[in-house]
């Protein structure tokens, strides 16, 4: 019966009648706990091929087989006794319960529906990928945080590519924020991370010596060449212009990752989204684990303790001007938790400029038959960016009034400049501001690294 179901689902390409589909079904319950087992980022079954076997239909049925199976996530049976026992089970079962089965222990099962849609007929069935964030920069939530004579660890702003790590019995499994695969096998610190004992770490990509911009995308290349390996594809093209763009053989640029750390708790506390180890204790951990495990390419992100408001400015301004984007202040004493709250705070540098409407560019999906985007440039042409955060209404003005609004100025906020590995200048992290038709002037180059130099207060 679940093979029917998930042939029926697997059929429909609409994403709404695939929801209605498994929603006939919703009072089955071993489909549930089929769906859970294969879809649940808790459970781990730790056996990576699934062995040859031929059924024989007998003597198990799918419900015994999957509380068989507990075996292999509790590590009770590993290496060639899981394996050996996961081939007498799918030769037990009939043909169909044996494909679920398969399903259950690749975690994959072929319908094309992701935890999202699944919790949509049973909410909060799977749970979704936890990630604690930051506030935006207020004074009021800085200062409150040395209330009372407490402490805060106040630290560099990375500004790479997130994941989690999240290490089980040495194996390795990277996600970003939403939860999604990324597949980074043979990198120097992924073979690292297998000798840490069981955690989840939160950090970030970045490759040493080269800007964030240019390492971001070389890791965005990276992943996408990884998923297409892992999904049997082939991957050479990408590998060729990946030396091509940035001079990088592919495991050569696996090797140059570092993955920069700021937090580690366990693996249970992941799936629950809630830590009560106070941060600075998490700190120390993750220092501990780094240095148990002899890692170089896994590092902790650099940082201090401070104890009072004027030392937090002092020190966000002294990375601002060493070239940093900004800080992240944290509670000493700060729980760890899903989502965003006072007691992690984001200090980054915002400024404003105006520049140049050049160019339009229609969106895609939703906003395909609207403008989406604008390419906007200085007055001197040296520093040239498309904002996003464009408003559903002023998208549509916008798409009505493209000869009216072209050649005239926009306002942009933005982290300040940035410079790919030509030379050439953007604006770092810009988003829509307003559009301004009471000037008819816009900033040169020089004009924005004042603006910068004072957003920074070297001016």
């Amino acid at each position: 019966m679940i093979k029917q179901i998930f042939d029926e689902i697997a059929a429909e390409s609409s994403t709404n009648r695939k929801v209605e589909i498994l929603s006939k079904y919703k009072d089955n319950e071993l489909l549930k706990e089929v769906l859970y087992k294969a879809c649940s980022k808790r459970v781990k079954f730790y056996i990576k091929q699934i062995p040859e076997y031929t059924s024989i239909g007998q003597p198990y049925s799918l419900e015994q087989a999957i509380v068989k199976i507990e075996d292999f996530s509790t590590r009770a049976l590993t290496g060639n006794a899981a394996i050996g026992y996961l081939q007498k089970l799918l030769m037990g079962l009939p043909k169909d319960d044996a494909y679920v089965l398969e399903r259950i222990i690749e975690k994959d099962c072929r319908i094309n529906m992701g935890r999202h849609l699944i919790n949509k007929v049973w909410p909060n069935l799977i749970e979704i990928t936890p990630y604690q964030g930051c506030k935006p920069y207020s004074p009021k939530l800085v200062q409150k945080l040395f209330e009372n004579d407490k402490s805060a660890i106040i630290q560099t702003k990375m500004d790479g590519r997130y994941s989690a790590s999240i290490i089980r019995s040495g194996d390795v499994e990277l996600e970003s924020r939403q939860g999604e695969v990324t597949y980074l096998e043979g990198a120097k610190f992924s073979e690292e991370l297998k000798r840490f004992d069981d955690c989840v770490l939160n950090g970030e990509f970045t490759i040493p010596g080269i800007s964030r911009y240019i390492s971001n995308g070389i890791v965005a290349s990276l992943v996408s060449i990884g998923n297409k390996l892992l999904n049997k594809e082939d991957a050479s093209k990408d590998i060729a212009k990946l030396k091509e763009k940035h001079g990088y053989e592919y495991q050569e640029a696996l090797d140059a990752i570092q993955y920069t750390c700021w937090d580690l708790i366990t693996v249970e506390e992941y799936f629950n989204a809630y830590s009560k180890t106070p941060y600075e204790e998490r700190l120390e951990n993750l220092k501990n684990a780094i240095l148990k495990a002899n890692s170089t390419n896994v590092k902790v992100v650099d940082g201090c303790k401070i104890n009072s408001f004027d030392k937090a400015m002092a020190k966000f301004q002294e990375l601002l001007n060493s070239g940093e984007e900004g800080a992240v202040v944290k509670a000493a004493d700060g729980e760890w938790i899903d989502g965003k709250h006072n007691h992690q705070i984001k200090m980054k540098l915002e400024m404003d400029v105006d520049l140049k409407i050049i160019g339009f560019n229609y969106g895609t999906g939703k906003n395909s038959n609207v403008i989406s985007s604008i390419n906007a440039t200085s007055s001197d042409g040296l520093v040239n960016t498309r904002p996003t955060g464009i408003d559903e209404k002023t998208m549509k003005y916008i798409t009505e009034n493209q000869d009216k609004l072209m050649n005239t100025i926009l306002e942009v906020e933005c982290s300040g400049l940035s410079r790919d590995g030509n030379g050439n200048y953007a604006l770092l992290h810009p988003r829509f501001k307003k559009l301004r038709d009471d000037k008819d002037t816009c900033d040169s180059l020089e004009s924005i690294k004042q603006i910068e130099a004072m957003a920074k207060g070297l001016l």
